[in-house]
């Protein structure tokens, strides 16, 4: 799961044509193209750092039956590694094209064909060999080759750790960075075996797909020997190295092990990884009826790791803020619980069956991110996972389809360039919350039975979508087509809202009311249950729901009538279906005056969410919000509700900020009255309870005026603390950042202090962060020249903390003496191979602010952007929109 990635991207919506979903079964014993066409087009590839699906195609007509056989070379000194590789493969009879292997930016000494050293050419991104070079039938080309190490976090990322120096090597794939590890075919739909040799130094771990069956001795080194593996895609395909700590365990006879860098090993808590990972693989080998087939399961905790995890086959990486050097709370366990199902359920969606091409990428990351949730919510240790889904995943789904980048889930991905700008709400949240609605349309049974028929079908084997719908439809003996058509291949977010009348205190009619948006007019069919809530003295209870299958615009709720008229009606009750919701009037009203009344925490929760879309949407003034959030956050007591009142109070405030900024009108007093809150409600909170833990970070990240950032210094300084509450170097560093922005105390020397105290990479990190967020002429100019002149000096990680902080949004005439540097740096960026830098500075750097001035310069450039790569596109469009949100959010002010 590539979360961007946890701060975990974009898309232009391509048309797409109705696909007919027989079910019909076919031949998916080789890759489609293999054994179909008895005659191939000619082909030449196209110079670029990307691989086409075209010739990605083409590529699978020419090629079959793939083994890799990989040495490689590794040091503790070097900044670049060495290797062999051995690709065993078949070559069609009738091949009319030279043969490309995928090598990205390093240097190839040797290729070999069959034993006998061959002419090629190597430009950059793969080696050529002409078909002359090559016969009909089974082949071997023998690559030696060198390349540096990343500094990126894709391919064979290098880290040294600056508390001992101690160096730690990972790779990480998706979609196209295997081949900056070994020259190879690197798309998903040419599986392969492996096996490898490395040379790595005597004190190293090397851990990749499968156990090694033996080590060799051999000076300051050892020979790490791996047998062949099963088959699956390279993509998927890991090398890790280095001094890691481990930890071993078992889950009947499956061995497993958690990995991770020795200056993090006395943080780690073992219990919060195996615990939930026995619990997955029980739920999992049960609910797909197929037994986890890789035989072995690491789990590796890696530096710089860009990403929240990635599922390589059974040595999945995790992000380093998975451990933490104090108290997690039990939200920050079960979201590494989460995380940890995730991964795991992609070893049967995704590693054991493979989509051919990364236009499938939606289902195999949607599908994860659903059954992670399903396996948390009745299979873990953690309670109301449903909720959290719904606050966090649902909403970033939402927000995806009611902006300007909406896309429909399936599309035409070109080229490998453009897989990874689907990764986003759409992608994991959208896709997910219409995978879980499936169970309720479908029968929760029919589809358990059709994912588990799909995994035994197509196991070791490359799918389309088609052959999943296909497996869900015959298992619940219904046609599919349409619901394909409508919610996977049109974009948009449907609106649904109830009318209804009664008389005699009795509903005489009810019908659900859908609408669509002008550009995306698609009206869809889902199941959902309306719920009916009378007030009942102070509470206000949940008197019926009622299951209804809506489609078109108006569907008439029959189960109604007759039924005790109700306070509130809310149609999609307890969450089933994906859909926006519009509250009648009288729903409203209530809700208004009785909300901490209502009696299901899942009901307040969604009904925070509808206040808080509501400033989204300008449809409700953030001041009045703020005051009606102020007045009830006291009498909520369920903590995912007070942790979205909160958040949703926190955005709101956003807006009075900007006004106040703006001299619009001035909120100062308003901020100071939430200031005074959050330490209210931290000085409230339950001794070491996971809302004081909530309520402290809050309190922190809000912390600006001389009262509060007072308090915050005598907190660092061990003069004010908390009962149940330490302070941990995180913590500190939370503190610091906060006094350095507002140039608080002593802030200088305080930081240079904390420097001393703490030099890991986090600390090194944070250091950075709160050095540059000062709002100080020459602080800016300073890290604002390392990012635009000396990048390469830094790794990507490090630059991302640079950008966060340059230029908050209180800073923005700090920002405008860069405004040109920055946007003229844009293209030069756009120009490079370096997709990551691209999207990181074209999120963190482009200005905006929130005036209609801003609103037409942004409109201007996304005209001049509109060649330029998704990475920037869509970040433009977006905060085109956001601006053009907050003029009207500031109108109602």
């Amino acid at each position: 799961m590539k979360l961007t990635k946890i701060n975990k991207a974009v898309t232009v919506a391509l048309a797409v044509g109705v696909v007919a979903l027989t079910g019909c079964e076919k031949n998916t014993s080789a890759p489609e193209h293999v054994t179909t066409q008895k005659t191939q087009a000619t082909a030449a590839r196209q110079q670029s750092e990307s691989l086409f699906e075209e010739y990605a195609k083409m590529r699978a007509q020419q090629v079959s039956n793939v083994n890799y056989h990989l040495q490689v070379t590794l040091d503790n000194t070097s900044e670049s590694f060495s290797g062999v590789t051995d690709i065993v493969f078949d070559l069609t009879n009738d091949n009319q094209n030279d043969l490309t292997i995928d090598f990205d930016e390093g240097t190839v000494s040797s290729v070999k064909v069959n034993g006998k050293e061959v002419t090629f050419n190597y430009e950059k991104w793969f080696i050529t060999i002409p078909k002359s070079e090559l016969s009909a039938g089974k082949n071997t080309v023998t690559v030696a080759y060198e390349r540096p190490y990343s500094t990126d976090g894709s391919g064979l990322h290098r880290f040294v750790d600056p508390e001992n120096g101690e160096v730690y090597l990972y790779t990480d794939f998706e979609p196209y960075d295997a081949n900056r590890l070994f020259p190879h075919f690197d798309q998903p739909d040419l599986k392969a075996t492996y096996s490898m040799k490395v040379t790595a130094p005597d004190h190293w771990k090397v851990i990749t797909s499968v156990r090694e069956n033996k080590i060799e001795e051999s000076g300051d080194n050892n020979v790490w020997h791996f047998p062949e593996s099963a088959k699956f895609s390279s993509y998927i395909f890991s090398l890790h190295a280095g001094n890691y700590a481990v930890w071993e365990d078992k889950f009947e006879d499956i061995p497993l092990r958690l990995f991770a860098r020795q200056s993090l090993a006395e943080y780690v808590n073992t219990d919060e990884w195996f615990t939930p990972t026995k619990q997955s693989f029980k739920f999992f080998n049960d609910y797909f009826g197929v037994r986890y087939p890789f035989v072995k399961y690491d789990q590796i905790v890696a530096p710089d790791f860009n990403a929240g995890a990635m599922e390589n086959v059974a040595a999945v990486t995790f992000n380093e803020g998975y451990i933490s050097r104090g108290e997690k709370s039990t939200r920050a366990k079960m979201s590494l619980a989460n995380v940890i199902a995730h991964e795991m359920a992609h070893m049967w969606f995704g590693n054991l069956v493979t989509m051919r091409w990364w236009n499938g990428l939606w289902l195999n990351e949607s599908f994860a991110t659903y059954m992670a949730n399903l396996e948390v919510a009745e299979a873990s240790d953690f309670k109301n996972n449903w909720d959290v889904f719904y606050s966090g995943t649902k909403q970033w789904a939402y927000r995806s389809d009611d902006s300007v980048n909406t896309h429909a889930i399936e599309l035409p991905v070109p080229s490998t360039g453009d897989a990874l700008t689907n990764f986003d709400g759409i992608t994991y949240g959208k896709g997910a919350s219409v995978l879980k609605q499936l169970p309720y349309y479908l029968g929760e049974e029919n589809f358990r039975v059709g994912v588990s028929n799909y995994l035994k079908k197509f196991s070791y084997k490359n799918t389309e979508l088609e052959d999943f719908i296909g497996e869900l439809g015959k298992a619940a003996d219904m046609d599919m087509e349409q619901w394909t058509q409508d919610w996977l291949y049109n974009a948009g977010l449907n609106t649904i809202k109830v009318n209804y009348q009664c008389d005699a205190d009795k509903i005489t009619e009810m019908n659900i009311v859908q609408s669509a948006p002008d550009d995306y007019p698609t009206l869809r069919e889902q199941r959902v249950q309306v719920g009916l809530y009378q007030l009942d003295g102070e509470n206000m209870a949940l008197a019926n729901a009622i299951p209804v299958m809506y489609k078109g615009e108006s569907t008439k709720v029959s189960d109604a009538i007759g039924q005790a008229c109700p306070d509130i009606v809310y149609p999609n009750e307890g969450d089933w279906g994906f859909v926006k919701v519009d509250l009648d009037e009288k729903s409203l009203a209530a809700v208004e005056q009785h909300i901490n009344a209502v009696e299901s925490a899942t009901m307040r929760l969604m009904l925070w969410q509808s206040l808080s879309d509501s400033v989204r949407d300008a449809n409700l003034a953030a001041d009045k919000f703020v005051n009606f959030a102020i007045a009830n956050i006291e009498g909520e007591q369920d903590y995912n509700v007070i942790r979205k009142i909160s958040a949703s109070l926190t955005t709101a405030m956003g807006y009075l900020n900007t006004a106040t900024r703006l001299e619009k009108q001035d909120y100062s007093a308003l901020y100071q009255d939430v200031e005074n809150l959050y330490l209210r409600l931290l000085e409230k909170a339950p001794a070491g309870s996971d809302l004081q833990k909530m309520w402290y970070g809050r309190y922190v990240s809000f912390s600006k005026s001389d009262k509060h950032l007072k308090n915050l210094l005598a907190i660092l300084q061990g003069e004010r603390s908390y009962e149940g509450l330490t302070i941990d170097q995180d913590k500190r560093w939370g503190i610091l950042a906060q006094l350095n922005r507002y140039q608080y105390g002593n802030y200088v020397a305080l930081l240079d202090s904390e420097k001393e105290q703490d030099n890991s990479d986090t600390g090194v990190k944070n250091a950075i962060y709160a050095e540059v967020v000062r709002p100080e002429a020459d602080v800016k100019k300073k890290w604002f020249d390392v990012v635009i002149n000396n990048p390469e000096n830094l790794k990507l990680s490090t630059l991302r903390y640079i950008m966060w902080g340059l230029f908050p949004t209180e800073q923005s005439t700090l920002e405008a003496p860069y405004k040109e540097r920055i946007l003229a740096h844009i293209p030069k960026l756009n120009d490079g191979s370096d997709l990551g830098l691209l999207g990181a500075f074209a999120s963190s750097m482009i200005p905006s602010e929130c005036t209609a001035e801003s609103e037409a310069e942004l409109a201007k450039l996304i005209e001049e952007y509109k060649s330029m790569k998704p990475q920037v596109l869509k970040t433009v469009k977006a905060r085109h929109q956001n601006v053009g949100r907050c003029i009207k959010a500031l109108k109602l002010l």
